[in-house]
């Protein structure tokens, strides 16, 4: 990058300026660029490197600012390994970037499978859009239209798998408050977030002495509570916060979920022993995200069988991804609350129901659509069931009503999880065939791994100085304003809800 540029863009009296874009407004694409600027130099380092997965046409606009190209920056944090907070990376890397790239050593292992199944995703997504053009232009053959669609350009992936590989030597892994100088100047501290496995509040400090600038960004943060984990750290001060907002409107429910789930499988399980002439006994399918739900879900089965307070039932975990998160979950015993770990040195492992089996063999997997002796549980993702194995499950399952599938997060609008929960279908489309639908449909919201407004409250209620200003991000338009407002109200901070692109000076 040219100097004039570098002086126009930082300008002459500022020592930080922070980009807003991405996940203002709405909950995807977390992207944050900062420009700190000394007489000597400026470094410009991302926070956050989020892929958008409501609106692939962000992903592929230019994203940094005129007259910044991927290759200027430094160097990359990252809070957790989700994709709306990590999936642009290889993108960024793709284009160019070739600094650091921070993070926790456990976000790092999880990116290790998350990055690449992205890849795949983009790969089949561009594959399709193209079988779609090729249809229409055999359609269009001879009519005046054809010329038109002989125009139209064929897809490409973001990036692929094997772009995605480029980015694993760039990955530095920094622990849990441990103070790491990221550059001259620039310093950074991770704490524990309580919301999956690796996640971290960062505390990123430029300058030095009484011109040092500190700047806390939440990541996303979990619940008070939170299975498995600890408890979300708390900040003593900052003079900038960036907060999620996700539940800015919000409460949660405030119930025991190991309560909720046993009666809700102690009912599926009187059902599923009522055999079908064909079927057999029913299934308790569970949809679930690969990281972090999966492993809650099956933590919190085996605690409930142990206590003979559900039947001790077949479960079985059908999901390559989820398999693979489930063994860095327990690798990194170490980070769990002292409840969770004392399983793990007693030489249990939290994640293993009694009867439990991780299905690794396309053998295993095909028994499951066979007639069933038994009631069994089936673990998989996706937990929206936008894709991946548990569909074929779904597919099976949903038109015998000894069946049960029960949801166990958010449901995105699209999404099949959405339609079953909220429109209560009496047949949905799977894999383009209409299956009607008898199996019983359940939610829970109880296994939110976000904090609502008055947990976050409560949080920050816990700095010892107010933020010069507190900027709301990661939630939609009527979240933001009200938790705008709650925030106000409580505390008397000074809020801001950012929109995207706006860029502000941070004195």
């Amino acid at each position: 990058m040219k100097r004039e540029k570098q002086t126009r863009l930082v300008g002459p009296n500022q020592r930080i300026k922070m980009h807003i874009l991405g996940s203002a407004g709405d909950v995807s694409g977390s992207l944050f660029l900062f420009e700190y600027s000394t007489p000597e130099k400026t470094l410009r380092f991302l926070l956050e490197c989020g892929l958008h997965q409501e609106d692939e046409g962000i992903n592929r606009q230019k994203r940094l600012p005129k007259g910044i190209e991927a290759s200027d920056i430094n160097f990359v944090i990252i809070s957790h390994a989700h994709i709306d907070h990590s999936g642009w990376l290889p993108a960024l890397v793709k284009d160019g970037f070739k600094g650091s790239v921070y993070t926790h050593p456990a976000t790092r292992d999880l990116l290790t499978f998350l990055l690449p199944d992205s890849g795949r995703l983009q790969a089949m997504a561009a594959e399709r859009s193209n079988k779609r053009l090729l249809k229409r232009q055999k359609q269009s053959a001879g009519t005046p239209s054809a010329r038109k669609t002989s125009r139209i350009p064929k897809s490409i992936p973001l990036y692929t798998e094997e772009d995605t590989v480029k980015c694993f030597p760039l990955i530095k892994a920094i622990n849990y408050n441990q103070l790491y100088n990221v550059a001259d100047g620039v310093q950074l501290r991770f704490t524990e977030a309580s919301h999956i496995l690796g996640a971290a509040v960062v505390t990123i400090t430029m300058g030095k002495g009484e011109d040092a600038r500190s700047v806390c960004f939440t990541g996303n943060v979990g619940r008070p509570g939170t299975p498995m984990l600890k408890e979300l750290e708390p900040i003593k001060r900052a003079d900038y916060v960036i907060s999620e907002s996700t539940y800015g409107n919000k409460l949660h429910q405030k119930r025991d979920r190991l309560t909720i789930l046993a009666d809700i499988i102690n009912k599926a399980h009187a059902r599923a022993v009522v055999k079908g002439h064909d079927t057999g006994c029913g299934a308790i399918i569970i949809p679930a995200f690969a990281v972090g739900r999966v492993q809650t879900i099956l933590h919190d089965l085996r605690l409930l069988m142990l206590a003979k307070r559900i039947p001790n039932i077949a479960t079985y975990l059908d999901s390559k991804m989820a398999i693979a998160a489930t063994e860095v979950h327990r690798k990194w015993a170490s980070l769990y609350n002292d409840e969770t770990r004392a399983i793990f040195e007693r030489g249990e492992d939290a994640f293993s129901p009694p009867r439990f089996v991780e299905v690794k063999d396309a053998r295993v997997s095909n028994r499951l659509f066979e007639k069933a002796s038994e009631p069994i549980i089936i673990v998989g993702s996706s937990g929206m069931a936008a894709g991946g194995k548990i569909l074929l499950h779904l597919e099976k399952r949903l038109p015998n009503a000894n069946n049960t599938v029960i949801f166990v997060g958010y449901q995105g609008t699209g999404a099949l999880g959405y339609d079953l929960v909220n429109k209560k279908p009496k047949q949905v489309r799977v894999h383009g065939e209409v299956i009607p639908v008898r199996a019983t449909i359940e939610y829970m919201s109880d296994y939110s791994g976000h904090a609502d407004y008055e947990e976050i409250i409560a949080w920050m209620r816990k700095f010892e100085a107010k933020p010069k200003k507190t900027f709301l991000v990661h939630g939609d338009g009527g979240a933001l304003e009200t938790f705008q407002g709650h925030i106000e109200k409580a505390l008397g901070w000074t809020v801001v809800v950012p929109q995207r692109r706006q860029c502000f000076e941070l004195t």
